[in-house]
């Protein structure tokens, strides 16, 4: 439920003032401002002359430029369409996940078809590596409307899950970042930029920027999602089994076997830009250099205990090194150049991580914080360098649930009921306690639940007329359950009364009666 508040958020402040402040800032021409925090990087130059972004790695057909005064349609969210790769080639299977302003947002999955595929497959819809051909997915790619209505062909419908709009999440995140008043003006532009123009200069900085800490605040999935949007740009500019001669093919992402002193090494640019080339170098060697293969497979092999280099592309080039394919950037590989960018910038004041202003929001007593804290606490976040801790995240859930919030006050139910290890034992009645407060907060699943433990008799006497009572208020009540949550409430509560003899529904009334009561006081 979090992440559709997210989107109430963004549909509550008007797309078209998004629209207007983005496309504002993405023409200003003014010189970049000097304003930096890390002297090593450098600010960024960008081209103000270029042309608007097109599809990263889809083919963009003249006819359609011939009519761009015909807006294209915008796709439906969920629909799963084929487009084919640059220069007519392989289809790819993508997501539409939003639409708006000109532009979709969609889900590229794994996965290669020499023809568009008659039937979908679950197991094709991942975005995952994919071990058979080394292709891979992408979170989140945007598209300008009328080069995907040029080239998709729309071949199902699919329900959206939460997993679907992470991608799109940290996109708009990090441009709104990128926009706030206390930004720099070179940063507001780049960021822009990285968002419509698809400039490589400025989603290079945004990702040094986000893994650095510097101007912006630490975030590692932010910084990984632009160095892979980099990856992304890459496909089908460079062959496997072509030897990189000039500049243009050493890409961010690109898996290369270089020649080294004492052989053929496995390499990885983790960034390539107007500063050179970020380098990962596998420890194991080869007497020559293998023959074409997986690129995810020929990484594996190699071993993934990396050691940093950093050079110019000139330095690149001037040992033999062969292009074996493009992966994206994984997290211990981004960690690896970030002790290269923490050593070059030394004590430059860096700003807090993502992670440490959720904490200081929660700790100034925002529930949202405080739940949002609490659940990255229960699982841990590698990303975010949170190891996980139980007992902090009840230490949050609870701060929240005292100040009302719902969706805490049942974690912390579910949490007694399940019990966690050593930290939290299990406690049926205590997990009725809190899944009653919940559901008098008026949050739907906890009264679903509270519904079912009556029933059961979970953690509290059994009282089927109860039981009734809270799938009423469940079914009755604005309390951010879905209408298919509803209309099974209302199914279940129609069962209930088919088999309760008189005396029990009216009792089920009158708790029913007592319930309204309740909330109509709180």
């Amino acid at each position: 439920m979090a992440f559709f508040d997210f989107l109430k958020r963004l549909a509550d402040s008007g797309a078209d003032d998004r629209r207007r402040r983005l496309e504002a800032v993405s023409f200003r021409h003014e010189e970049d401002g000097g304003d930096m925090n890390c002297a090593v990087l450098d600010s960024i130059k960008i081209n103000a002359e270029l042309p608007p972004a097109s599809a990263p790695d889809m083919a963009f057909s003249p006819a359609a430029a011939a009519e761009t005064a015909k807006p294209a349609p915008l796709p439906q969210p969920g629909g799963i369409y084929a487009m084919q790769e640059r220069n007519g080639g392989m289809y790819r299977l993508v997501k539409v996940v939003h639409a708006e302003d000109g532009m979709v947002h969609i889900l590229r999955y794994a996965g290669r078809f020499l023809q568009i595929p008659e039937q979908l497959e679950e197991e094709e819809l991942h975005l995952d590596v994919d071990a058979i051909d080394g292709s891979f997915g992408a979170a989140h790619l945007p598209i300008p409307a009328q080069s995907f209505a040029v080239n998709s062909i729309h071949l199902a419908d699919s329900p959206l899950t939460d997993e679907d709009f992470h991608g799109w999440r940290l996109y708009v995140d990090s441009i709104y970042d990128c926009l706030s008043e206390s930004a720099p003006p070179w940063l507001r532009k780049a960021g822009s930029y990285a968002a419509w123009r698809d400039d490589r200069n400025a989603m290079a900085a945004l990702a040094d920027r986000y893994l650095l800490g510097a101007a912006l605040p630490r975030d590692s999935k932010k910084a990984r999602y632009w160095l892979n949007r980099l990856v992304q740009q890459g496909i089908g500019l460079v062959q496997p089994g072509e030897q990189a001669q000039e500049e243009y093919q050493i890409l961010t992402g690109g898996i290369y076997v270089r020649e080294m002193e004492d052989g053929w090494a496995v390499c990885k640019a983790a960034l390539k830009d107007k500063n050179g080339v970020q380098l990962l170098i596998c420890p194991a060697r080869f007497e020559q250099p293998p023959k074409k293969t997986n690129p995810a497979r020929l990484l594996a092999q190699a071993g993934q205990d990396f050691t940093h280099a950093s050079l110019s592309a000139d330095s690149f080039l001037s040992r033999p090194a062969v292009f074996m394919g493009l992966l994206p950037i994984t997290l211990e590989e981004l960690l690896c150049y970030r002790k290269h960018l923490q050593a070059l910038c030394g004590e430059t004041e860096l700003r807090p991580s993502a992670f440490e202003l959720i904490l200081q929001r929660a700790e100034a007593g925002e529930a949202e914080a405080q739940m949002e804290a609490a659940q990255i606490y229960l699982s841990g976040d590698p990303e975010w360098e949170v190891e996980q801790s139980i007992a902090e995240a009840v230490t949050w859930l609870t701060e929240a649930a005292n100040l009302g919030h719902g969706p805490a006050a049942h974690a912390l139910a579910m949490i007694c009921r399940d019990g966690a290890g050593e930290a939290v034992s299990q406690d049926a009645q205590l997990s009725f306690e809190w899944l009653l407060y919940a559901a008098q907060l008026d949050y739907g699943p906890a009264q679903l639940e509270a519904a079912a433990c009556c029933l059961q008799g979970r953690g509290c006497p059994q009282d089927h007329a109860l039981a009734h009572a809270w799938l009423s208020v469940a079914a009755s009540h604005d309390n951010g359950l879905s209408e298919e949550e509803r209309q099974q409430a209302k199914l279940q509560r129609q069962d209930l009364d088919a088999r309760l003899p008189a005396a029990q529904k009216a009792k089920a009334r009158d708790y029913f009666r007592q319930l309204q009561e309740s909330f109509a006081g709180a």
